[in-house]
């Protein structure tokens, strides 16, 4: 593995852990129960419900600045413009508004410095990161990056993380059951003789 992509996986893991972690807690049961819908969706490949095809993309590009793709699948690929189209729907419908006008708003600063622009997905990977640079701290980013994660993260039967590729992106490996040692600790404490 190339050291970029090693940062990569260390990157998403801290910021995984770190962003949202009691908003995550609090809206468990809703986003497990979003997702299920996000997947039969994804799979069906239905027309989005609540977000038209111009703020799907936009929305998408900014989650793919979140999560890019590299020699893995991006934020898009792996399924989260269904799972934020169908959180919208449900438990996260009271910030619809906050994300359609954050993508508008976009769409327009987009156009505003790139003359013949149709929209922030038009611009470059350096340009739309130097735009998002200028709203990093607004909700409507912070919910972005929460909802991305919560779509590349989750189980595939929850939505989003299509194929496991997120999961992919930890190195996590998806096993029925695990052998022990199960940590650095455990295997250190059988050596001890501390652990029988």
């Amino acid at each position: 593995m190339n050291e970029m992509h090693s940062n990569r996986r260390r990157f998403i893991a801290a910021l995984a852990g770190v962003t949202g972690g009691s908003w995550l807690a609090l809206h468990a049961p809703a986003i497990l129960a979003a997702g299920e819908a996000a997947a039969l969706q994804q799979e069906a490949d239905a027309p989005l419900a609540n977000l038209s095809p111009s703020e799907a993309l936009t929305l998408g590009a900014v989650a793919e600045q979140i999560i890019p793709a590299d020699d893995l699948p991006g934020a898009v690929e792996i399924g989260v413009v269904h799972f934020i189209d169908n959180v919208l729907g449900d438990f996260m419908a009271g910030a619809a508004g906050l994300l359609q006008q954050g993508a508008a708003d976009l769409d327009r600063a987009a156009n505003e410095s790139c003359p013949g622009c149709n929209g922030f997905a038009d611009l470059s990977f350096d340009e739309q990161t130097a735009l998002l640079e200028t709203i990093e701290e607004t909700p409507f980013f912070n919910t972005m990056i929460s909802l991305t994660h919560c779509g590349v993260f989750a189980a595939p039967s929850w939505g989003g993380n299509k194929n496991k590729a997120g999961w992919a992106l930890l190195d996590f490996q998806d096993r029925h059951m695990w052998q022990p040692p199960f940590g650095y600790y455990d295997a250190a404490l059988e050596e001890s003789g501390h652990g029988s």
